[in-house]
């Protein structure tokens, strides 16, 4: 996945995107390499999110997964 496309997904600068992902492999909760962002660190990920990690997998079942059944 590339910074301009997470960028088209995210409504957001492409520059922004890449500034983000500086942010967050500095503070060792993500690394980086060619089209892969693995997570180090997904508790740490969490409590940076401050509550709103999860918002969009809760609708995602709500609204999609409600249908398929």
């Amino acid at each position: 996945m590339t910074h301009e496309f997470l960028a088209l997904l995210l409504g957001v600068s492409r520059q922004g995107v890449t500034v983000a992902l500086h942010e967050l492999e500095g503070q060792g909760l993500i690394r980086g390499t060619r089209n892969l962002i693995r997570i180090l660190d997904r508790k740490g990920l969490m409590a940076l999110a401050d509550g709103f990690y999860g918002v969009a997998e809760a609708e995602y079942e709500l609204t999609i997964r409600k249908r398929r059944k």
